[in-house]
């Protein structure tokens, strides 16, 4: 009986272990090798980190704004995001990579609106497929309450008004 409590005892720990490791706030040993990896590389290649930090903003801001952190809106806007600053990061990579041609592309008008125009692309992907979503959701709920209704009224027609609930029909607000 004792080993069994010991045992016990031991999982316990074992979990709470587990919940202080991913505790908010806190990185996991993955976490911060992956945030060394990240700078690294980000000092490695600068003028390309640089054009990346600066395009990737609405990204960034979308994080902060977000209520919930793992949102598709996220995603969406991200993938689109990244998708319009690529063609500007190769621009940069074709001809000489530095600072120099780094801020002449940011400071180019066309460059920001087409990245940042690739973002709010994204806010509207997410916009339309969350209406159409939940236009469909809601279509397929109203005729399944129709049916629900029309068997109800079946059953009624062939058991009485005895099989509803205190012998009425259930109302319906719509």
């Amino acid at each position: 009986m004792a080993d069994k409590g010991k045992a016990k005892d031991k999982k316990e720990k074992g979990k709470k272990k587990t919940a202080q490791a991913v505790a908010p706030g806190k990185l996991t040993m993955r976490g911060r090798l992956f945030l060394v990896v990240v700078i690294l590389a980000g000092l490695i290649f600068l003028p390309t980190s640089i054009l990346l930090f600066v395009g990737m903003l609405p990204t960034v801001m979308i994080c902060f704004v977000s209520v919930r952190r793992n949102s598709i809106r996220i995603s969406t806007v991200a993938a689109m995001n990244l998708a319009g600053c690529i063609p500007f990061v190769l621009k940069l990579w074709q001809g000489e990579n530095n600072f120099a041609t780094s801020f002449n592309l940011l400071t180019e008008p066309m460059t920001i609106v087409v990245i940042y125009g690739a973002a709010v692309t994204g806010y509207v992907i997410d916009w339309v497929v969350v209406g159409v979503v939940s236009s469909v959701t809601y279509l397929a709920a109203e005729s399944r309450l129709k049916a629900i209704d029309k068997r109800q009224a079946d059953l009624v027609e062939e058991w009485g008004k005895e099989v509803t609930v205190q012998g009425q029909s259930a109302p319906r607000d719509e």
